[in-house]
């Protein structure tokens, strides 16, 4: 399942770069989680969930961080920065998981998963520097967006560090949808302001499409599958797999566009591989 939630989320920079070229970062938020938001509320409805009050505020807290805060750095720092810097500022998500999860849930760190962890950092890095996406063109600009994005990767770390107590007590769909919903309806009033509507009847037809696959993929089905996973592992096992975004996207690029597969394309992905199963070992 971490598999398929790594190729969703490979596309995942590609579709906001995408999207932000016609429309503001919190146009796209609005866009993306008025959607993703009336989902999980209609399936919040469904499914009748019942949270005890004690834990709505934690929910609602973590809503927050996921919504406004998370969705906003992210898509303001993208702006800003490239697809490439992104991907590689969120793997160092495996490593602020690990740390949260350290002080809160009290994670063993075997040194087997510490290692696991820096390999596949490493060979994200490998990655990204072979493909030459981390050039920078306006390094001051470019150093802003990266800044944003770093607190975007704290911010989703919390998130699922937060999060895995309520997936456990409650289910996937109730503890991601209670939070999407919280969250959504805190940022609304704040995007509608902020927002240009005729933006949207503007929108062309690939701007559409990168929203959908923002709401639909992203938005539904990587949140539901990162919550079931967290629900039945250690929080930091379930990150290490985000690492493995940039060479899924590398090689989705090979498989669509016929980008070269270099050696340190190889080299990097072998390096990911390796990290990821040292973690799950560890």
């Amino acid at each position: 399942m971490m598999l398929l939630h790594s190729v969703i989320s490979a596309g995942t920079y590609l579709a906001a770069k995408r999207a932000l070229g016609e429309l503001s970062p919190f146009e796209v938020a609005l866009a993306r989680f008025a959607l993703a938001g009336a989902i999980f509320a209609g399936l919040v409805l469904h499914r009748r969930v019942r949270v005890a009050r004690r834990d709505l505020l934690g929910l609602g807290v973590l809503g927050f961080v996921a919504v406004p805060l998370n969705q906003g750095l992210f898509l303001a720092g993208l702006a800003w920065s490239t697809p490439g810097h992104a991907a590689l500022l969120y793997a160092l998500t495996p490593v602020f998981v690990f740390l949260l999860a350290r002080l809160r849930l009290g994670e063993r760190a075997t040194p087997l998963k510490v290692a696991g962890i820096a390999v596949a950092f490493a060979g994200t890095l490998v990655v990204l520097l072979g493909r030459g996406a981390l050039g920078l063109e306006d390094a001051r600009r470019v150093l802003l967006g990266d800044l944003l994005l770093l607190a975007a990767v704290i911010s989703w770390a919390v998130f699922a560090v937060g999060g895995k107590v309520y997936a456990e007590r409650y289910g996937t769909v109730a503890s991601t949808g209670v939070a999407i919903t919280i969250g959504t309806a805190i940022y609304l009033p704040f995007g509608l302001l902020v927002s240009d509507l005729g933006h949207f009847r503007a929108l062309s037809t690939p701007g559409w499409a990168s929203l959908g696959y923002l709401v639909l993929l992203t938005s539904v089905a990587a949140y539901l599958i990162y919550y079931w996973a967290l629900a039945r592992t250690e929080a930091s096992r379930v990150a290490i797999w985000s690492n493995l975004q940039p060479v899924l996207t590398a090689a989705l690029a090979w498989a669509l566009y016929g980008e070269r597969l270099t050696a340190p394309f190889l080299a990097g992905g072998a390096m990911v591989l390796a990290g990821v199963v040292m973690t799950e070992r560890g």
